[in-house]
């Protein structure tokens, strides 16, 4: 038995999976998501143009496809490579994006150095590889979700990670997998697709969100102190007219406002963007918990 086998037999047990409604009722999943979204913005400042490339929802799940499919190959050998075409050719994704979409958003990805082009025999095919700084940063991601998990029932699945590479590679695919396919993360409430099917991607709302005191008890608007579109612009290196287009949309569905002039104190964010955006995330949350479990039984059972 290779010794990191070993010593995690000996040291960890199987982390359980959630469901939604598990994950809903924890105490602490309010605070664990809080926590969450500041590693994410963390994430973000780590390489702010690629993480807000793929933060658009569509071009999430197509990263992830593609994440999903290299890390297959990866863990088995016979398994397709990752290929432009064959991305373009998985069926569930077409409903988020035309096959040149598809293919559009994999060359952006390669502009920003997420993925790389490998060496093969058969120059048709044309196979990708995740790049080292992408691995980096999908595995920060995965990381900071399995801190997230821990949080609520003192697991150590972080400490798991870090421990094994491999369960990185054997979580994600299917995790992804079940997201894709999954309509309550895929197609979220209208309340955060406002942020989410933006070119700000989910940065903006992870950020209203983990400004609210997850201990705080919803209200019909709940007070987050001083936010200027301005000072977003210049958080998430994009134009303020970007920032405000987005907001106003959402103020237009009474999610935002401020009690004051416009722009200024009294911002307040509402119970049903907060509920909506818990709910969404407890989506993927359940996803991950799954599959880093079913990943450990298979490794270590």
């Amino acid at each position: 038995m290779p010794a990191i086998e070993q010593e995690i037999r000996q040291d960890a047990r199987i982390p359980a999976g959630y469901s939604v409604r598990e994950l809903l009722a924890s105490p602490l999943f309010a605070m664990s998501l809080t926590e969450a979204a500041s590693r994410l913005i963390g994430i973000y400042h780590e390489a702010p143009r690629a993480v807000r490339y793929t933060s658009d929802l569509r071009r999430w799940l197509v990263a992830q496809a593609a994440l999903a499919f290299y890390f297959e190959r990866r863990t088995d050998a016979s398994r397709e490579d990752l290929t432009v075409t064959r991305l373009t050719e998985f069926t569930p994704l077409h409903r988020f994006a035309s096959r040149n979409t598809i293919a559009s958003y994999i060359a952006q990805m390669r502009q920003y150095k997420l993925f790389t082009e490998r060496e093969s025999h058969d120059k048709r095919l044309r196979p990708l590889a995740l790049s080292e700084a992408a691995e980096h940063l999908i595995r920060n991601w995965f990381d900071s979700h399995m801190a997230s998990l821990d949080r609520l029932d003192g697991g150590e699945r972080l400490a798991l990670s870090r421990a094994d590479p491999r369960l990185l590679y054997y979580s994600q695919p299917p995790a992804a997998r079940a997201l894709i396919a999954d309509s309550r993360w895929n197609d979220p409430p209208e309340s955060v697709k406002t942020f989410t099917f933006t070119n700000l991607g989910s940065n903006v709302i992870h950020d209203l969100v983990a400004r609210f005191p997850s201990a705080n008890a919803l209200s019909e608007r709940c007070y987050i102190g001083e936010l200027r579109p301005g000072d977003l612009a210049s958080r998430y290196h994009v134009s303020r007219t970007q920032i405000v287009r987005v907001l106003n949309r959402a103020r237009a569905l009474g999610d935002i406002g401020w009690d004051g002039s416009q722009y200024s104190e009294g911002f307040w964010i509402s119970a049903r963007l907060i509920e909506d955006y818990r709910r969404w995330q407890a989506v993927k949350f359940e996803a991950l918990s799954r599959s880093m479990s079913e990943a450990c039984a298979m490794i270590y059972a």
